[in-house]
């Protein structure tokens, strides 16, 4: 009973983060804070194996350091409210643990939970645009923003899907991301829009290097995606706005050297703000209530009030200094560590495409908006983590039969 109440938990907790977060993202928010904080009770039989994997032990140090690094750099105990920002990522130790069982295989429950909510997103958004007109889909659902960095990274995590050895519908879930993609053009959000681009790169560059697939195929994949932009030029995907953006970007470096639209100028200010307000206190950072504030005082042409500077790395190193940006680099690298750990193989391999894609999303999606911090979008970091776990450990029982 035990056991089977263990891995309910870590089911139930898929399910929120993964059908829900890109059409009802509170509800999985809660949900699985829920699931995190009933996680704790079963900690006393499998807490002690789980905390030496990387994907848990990585994303606590990273917490620890942020608590010194708030604590000191805010002078005062209150810095600690800055790690309820953080919350989801307290539960990937249960969690993880949790799931941690034999019998319990995530591959076709992430795969099909990813690519139904992801295509439920893109219905939405299809309708909202068709209804009203506008240009920044997603509303409907949450900040467009959120809505495309939340769709994108449950569209790539359902392909977890494909990683079932001879399936016979596998490739299914290569759709995922299509539909992912669909939401992020209808956003009109660029940074989600190049993280499209960059995850895609990345996948294919790893599946190259690993050997997963040949150069042959690697030369006949980037083939296709240059036919498919042209044909999608001729229908006129271009008019999209998220594409439509970003080439107005690109029009703007080759003109200007940068984009010229307003909201890039506020970032510009949030990021040189946030590179002197760390140079003011390089170590230990502003604490989390402080450092926009200080950020804001330090440039010439001030952008306000704000929540946040609208990017990780300025966030990290503005609040926390160096301790902050350790501790960001901890949570980037704890799936991409947790696979490396595993027995070379095919399996690590695979699960290597998959994980970097979704680390170098997270990444580039976090160079113009915060990521971590955003309830929402930390909580598919935790999502991330967990499914990276599962995944493992998957990995690892699956070579220990060949071995038996």
């Amino acid at each position: 009973m035990l056991t089977s109440s263990r891995t309910a938990l870590t089911a139930f907790a898929l399910i929120a983060v993964l059908a829900m977060a890109p059409v009802a993202p509170e509800a999985a928010n809660v949900l699985f804070l829920i699931s995190g904080i009933v996680g704790f009770g079963f900690l006393v039989r499998s807490g002690g194996a789980a905390i030496r994997r990387p994907v848990v032990w990585m994303p606590l140090s990273a917490l620890l350091l942020i608590a010194i690094a708030y604590v000191i750099g805010s002078g005062s105990v209150d810095g600690l409210i800055g790690l309820a920002y953080f919350a989801p990522v307290l539960a990937i130790y249960p969690l993880v643990a949790a799931g941690d069982e034999p019998g319990f295989e995530a591959v076709d429950l992430v795969g099909v939970l990813g690519l139904v909510s992801v295509a439920g997103a893109a219905v939405m958004v299809s309708i909202e645009v068709a209804e009203t007109g506008t240009t920044r889909a997603g509303e409907i659902i949450a900040n467009p923003i959120h809505f495309a960095d939340v769709a994108l990274l449950v569209g790539f995590l359902a392909c977890a899907g494909m990683l079932r050895p001879g399936g016979k519908w596998r490739f299914i879930y290569a759709l995922a991301p299509v539909f992912a993609s669909v939401a992020v053009m209808l956003s009109g959000s660029r940074g989600p829009m190049v993280a499209v681009a960059v995850m895609l790169g990345v996948a294919g560059s790893v599946a190259l290097i690993t050997r997963l697939v040949s150069l042959k195929w690697a030369i006949g994949a980037v083939v296709a995606v240059i036919v498919l932009g042209i044909v999608g030029a001729f229908a006129g995907v271009q008019q999209l706005s998220g594409v439509q953006r970003v080439l107005a970007d690109i029009s703007d470096v080759l003109r200007v050297g940068m984009p010229t639209d307003a909201s890039t100028g506020i970032r510009l200010q949030m990021l040189t703000g946030g590179w002197k307000a760390f140079l003011e206190s390089p170590v230990f950072g502003h604490g989390p209530l402080e450092f926009v504030r200080v950020a804001n005082s330090l440039v010439e042409v001030p952008f306000g009030e704000a929540p946040h500077l609208h990017s990780d790395p300025a966030d990290f190193a503005a609040s926390g200094g160096l301790i902050g940006l350790m501790a960001y680099l901890l949570f980037l690298a704890a799936p991409v560590v947790e696979v490396l750990r595993l027995p070379r193989g095919v399996a690590r391999a695979q699960l290597m495409v998959l994980v970097s894609a979704l680390v170098a999303g997270y990444f580039v999606m976090g160079l113009t908006n915060a990521m971590f911090g955003i309830l929402n979008v930390t909580t598919c970091y935790a999502a991330v983590c967990l499914v990276t776990g599962l995944l493992a450990s998957s990995v690892v029982r699956a070579n220990e039969t060949v071995v038996g």
